[in-house]
């Protein structure tokens, strides 16, 4: 009933949002843009979500890989999707990282190293976006001119600290693991890879509607979206993305609607490129049933 509460909860909060959104934009312009988007830019849009999750998969793999686990290619990236598919619906990443944290324990049998990759995979997801946040500027300096500028710096320290500390913590707490620096800087830079490829989704989704496509704009924008709609107060980051999009872009001179345009369609984006994991569901739905029943009822 708990989660159901909570489900319900965050729906609440990313609808209430988006109508506040839709109440101060032209809702036939965003219809209308969306109409003449370019199939192929599109397409290719998603196909750069695709190899986004993939990447997270490989991730992922060598972070386990670190902590002892062995885990196959791809075994990694069936749990990846099905995990995308299951952060539709559930309440947050949390839920997400359950499911494929439920399938690699299920793999290894081994609970605690399960959760510490899981652990380490965000941190280092989150300290690769703020990262791209320093490194760009240009939309924390853009949203708040007199303080903008510490913005960048302070994210990046205080998430490579916590890194830090979680990396130092397992070194001491879990039997055989070392600070070996080769895995954990392969792994951080997979995580600023696949970043960067959502700033590409962006710039190539822009371009499908003749919206500014420029690196500057989206590489400012982007990567603070993508930390801030992580949060877990939107069901999987609905509405809130939609908000820290429409606002980090308008200092860029970019109106309401088009912004509000690709915000939606990077939503649309990252649910089809999690269809895949719908198989992976079906094909383990399948496979438990063939394990129970007889022949002769399969």
């Amino acid at each position: 009933m708990r989660v159901v509460i909570v489900l319900i909860a965050r729906v609440a909060a990313s609808i209430a949002v988006l109508a506040v959104i839709l109440s101060r934009v032209s809702i036939e312009e965003v219809l209308a843009r969306g109409a003449g988007g370019a199939p192929l830019l599109l397409a290719a849009a998603l196909a750069l979500s695709l190899l986004g999750v993939v990447l997270v998969a490989l991730r992922w793999r060598l972070l386990a890989g670190w902590l002892g686990l062995e885990v196959p290619v791809g075994f990694a990236v069936r749990a990846l999707f099905l995990a995308v598919f299951g952060g539709q619906v559930l309440p947050s990443a949390l839920g997400a990282d359950i499911l494929r944290g439920w399938m690699l324990a299920r793999h290894t049998s081994g609970v605690a190293r399960t959760v510490a990759s899981l652990m380490a995979d965000r941190l280092v997801a989150l300290f690769a976006a703020c990262l791209l946040v320093l490194l760009s500027g240009g939309g924390t300096k853009q949203l708040l001119p007199a303080y903008g500028g510490l913005l960048g710096p302070a994210a990046a320290l205080i998430s490579g600290g916590i890194l830090l500390a979680f990396l130092l913590g397992l070194r001491r707490g879990m039997e055989g693991v070392t600070l070996q620096p080769g895995p954990i800087l392969l792994a951080i830079a997979i995580a600023l890879t696949v970043h960067a490829g959502t700033v590409a989704v962006a710039a190539v989704t822009a371009r499908a509607y003749a919206v500014d496509s420029s690196l500057e704009l989206w590489i400012s924008v982007i990567p603070l979206s993508v930390i801030v709609s992580a949060l877990p107060i939107s069901l999987n980051g609905w509405g809130v993305r939609e908000a820290m999009i429409v606002v980090l872009a308008a200092p860029f001179g970019l109106p309401a609607a088009e912004a509000l345009l690709v915000s939606l369609t990077l939503g649309i984006l990252n649910m089809l490129a999690s269809l895949p994991g719908a198989l992976v569901m079906l094909r383990s739905r399948r496979a438990r049933l063939g394990m129970i029943l007889p022949p002769s009822q399969q």
